[in-house]
């Protein structure tokens, strides 16, 4: 009876950590606020400063979903609280996303390319969303 030497019952060892996926998760939401701050919430312009007020905000609805809960007219927030709530709320969700990726990765190629299609998707998809209820708003 032939002996198959391709199968090991050695515990198999993952190549990504989950903590260390968590934590890279954060990166593309991170430069998506970044960008979005430093377009300069505070100083008055031209139109041109305007357009990029909205692309900001955009940029950091994309980075923080959990911010539109603060959108609704009943609740009276400054733009440093809706700031802090979509970084803090969000934080934990880009976090999980990156250590589920990692759970299922057996290299870090493989957490790339998975992690860029989540994060292109995702900015697709709010995207077209907010391009639906813009024509939707008329």
């Amino acid at each position: 009876m032939p002996v198959n030497e391709d199968v090991s019952f050695a515990p198999r060892t993952r190549a990504v950590p989950r903590v260390s996926g968590g934590i890279l998760a954060l990166t593309y939401p991170t430069v998506l606020i970044i960008v979005a701050l430093s377009a300069g919430f505070r100083r008055g312009g031209d139109m041109t400063d305007f357009a990029a007020t909205m692309a900001a905000t955009v940029l950091f609805l994309i980075a923080a979903p959990t911010a539109w809960v603060l959108s609704f007219s009943f609740i009276d927030v400054t733009r440093f609280t809706v700031l802090v709530f979509g970084i803090v709320t969000s934080a934990p969700f880009w976090y999980v996303l990156g250590v589920a990726i990692a759970r299922r990765s057996m290299d870090w190629l493989t957490w790339i390319r998975r992690y860029a299609v989540v994060c292109v998707s995702w900015t697709a998809a709010n995207l077209l969303i907010i391009g639906v209820i813009a024509t939707l708003a008329g």
